[in-house]
């Protein structure tokens, strides 16, 4: 059950919520699922069965999600974060790009093409832009050896072939950022022109994109 401040009618009049409501959601959401993490808090092992893809590869999503919460969180507050949630997160990030693809504790799973090998491409878009949101308080704070490592982790998008549909805007995502620090080349700015490029392409007109070629609409078109 969630604890929020009372009710502010007076700033929010239709809801009563404010920004204190959100912060507080999260921070409970983040509190809650942080008791999953593995020790070097690379990985985050939520209960329940695995997925198809994998239960280090659901770790990853369990890190990757919450970390994209964390960061819009503490971006929002600009840059306070008086839990730490954004030091776990930094620790994390080093710790699981030390070794991907080890069969250990902590390492994560390199990225593959669409697939079951894919599902990788999908986190590092939440990592890469939870690290554009936050990078005064992670990325700038990683040593040298660590943003390299985590750079080759992300470049895995760039190099392996997505589904067809939404999922070009992932590669698009990680090589923002990659520009964005300093770190862009031809791999980057191909990803992004030819994401734009598609996206342009999937206008239906009226507001309304399909979701890849044809009339692929589904909940992503929004």
């Amino acid at each position: 059950m969630l604890r929020l401040p009372p009710e502010d009618r007076t700033l929010s009049p239709y809801t009563g919520c404010t920004r204190a409501h959100w912060e507080a959601a999260a921070d409970q959401l983040l509190d809650a699922a942080l008791r999953y993490a593995t020790p070097g808090h690379a990985l985050l092992d939520l209960p329940g069965p695995p997925s198809r893809s994998g239960v280090r590869s659901d770790g990853l999503e369990g890190y990757a999600r919450t970390f994209l919460l964390a960061a819009l969180r503490t971006a929002g507050a600009s840059g306070k974060d008086p839990r730490g949630y954004l030091e776990r997160y930094t620790a994390g990030l080093a710790r699981g790009t030390r070794t991907p693809g080890r069969d250990d504790t902590e390492s994560w799973p390199e990225i593959g093409h669409h697939g079951i090998q894919g599902q990788p491409m999908v986190e590092s878009a939440s990592v890469a832009l939870a690290l554009r949101l936050t990078t005064p308080w992670t990325w700038d704070t990683l040593p040298g050896a660590d943003q390299d490592r985590v750079e080759h982790w992300l470049r895995g998008a760039l190099t392996h072939t997505p589904a067809p549909n939404n999922w070009y805007l992932f590669p698009l995502t990680v090589a923002g950022f990659l520009e964005s620090v300093g770190r862009g080349d031809t791999d980057t700015r191909r990803a992004i022109e030819r994401g734009l490029g598609l996206l342009e392409g999937w206008y239906q007109g009226q507001g309304w994109y399909s979701d890849g070629d044809g009339r692929a609409f589904d909940h992503y078109n929004g």
